[in-house]
């Protein structure tokens, strides 16, 4: 028997890293409910899930009602074990000075929900005496990139966010954990559709040379930070990310900047 076959999860937030989180955890025996503001993608994943002969469950959610959401979910699995949050929007790319009002909102709003779903998951997790918590990120978190501010602002709020529920939960044997994906995703490749140099200069960089894939990299890796192998760690920032991040700075502004036309 696997030591997931009897574990339960929630991943929160199901673009493409979301997937192939959730898919790579039910592949390993783990029983799954997927929850996204777009109920018809979760669900979508969640059959993926099913026919692989995994378990796996879905729902919608309103970033104003993550905590229900949360709760309801735990409910369908019998309790909870790991928490994946996946959250962070698609950058609003402009200079600072030209970032809306709602930009902030909407990425703050996003940290938010991850801090309601982690509060969420309190109770089930220490009524099962412990668990798991993976926040996902982005490496602009540690090292910014010009013209998303708020989307670097968000970034580090999630570090915060991750390191103080190391510290205040870990008496209860909840370990959290951040992940720093580089993944290869149509997202990732929309984002950069009209910037070929600076995704060739990017890829050129990683010490790995490829970009990763969502299941067989990300969620191999979310698998290990919810594995028995990872008992003690808590608090930490994982890159899962080629090596991008000991590279340098991500780019060298006025060069190849996002916001140069």
């Amino acid at each position: 028997m696997s030591q997931f076959d009897k574990k339960r999860a929630i991943v929160f937030g199901i673009d493409a890293i979301g997937r192939g989180i959730a898919l790579r955890l039910g592949r390993e025996g783990v029983a799954v409910a997927l929850i996204d503001a777009d109920i018809d993608e979760a669900e979508a994943t969640a059959r993926d899930i099913r026919r692989a002969g995994g378990r796996a469950v879905s729902s919608g959610v309103a970033w104003d009602a993550v905590r229900g959401a949360i709760e309801h979910a735990v409910d369908r699995l019998g309790g909870l074990d790991i928490l994946v949050n996946n959250v962070l929007p698609q950058p609003h790319i402009g200079p600072l000075e030209e970032q809306p009002p709602t930009a902030f909102e909407t990425t703050f709003g996003r940290v938010h929900a991850a801090a309601a779903a982690m509060q969420a998951a309190l109770p089930p997790m220490r009524a099962a005496g412990g668990g798991r918590i993976i926040n996902v990120g982005h490496r602009y978190g540690e090292n910014v990139n010009d013209g998303i501010a708020a989307y670097n602002a968000a970034a580090w709020g999630l570090v915060g966010l991750t390191r103080t529920a190391a510290v205040d939960w870990g008496k209860y044997q909840i370990a959290t954990n951040l992940l720093l994906p580089l993944a290869d995703t149509p997202e990732f490749r929309v984002f950069h559709q009209r910037r070929s140099k600076l995704l060739d200069l990017m890829v050129g960089q990683l010490p790995l040379c490829r970009l990763g894939d969502t299941v067989e990299d990300i969620g191999a890796t979310v698998l290990f930070l919810a594995s028995e192998a990872c008992n003690f760690v808590n608090g930490t920032v994982i890159y899962g990310d080629g090596g991008q991040h000991t590279a340098g700075p991500v780019l060298n502004p006025g060069k190849l900047s996002l916001t140069a036309q």
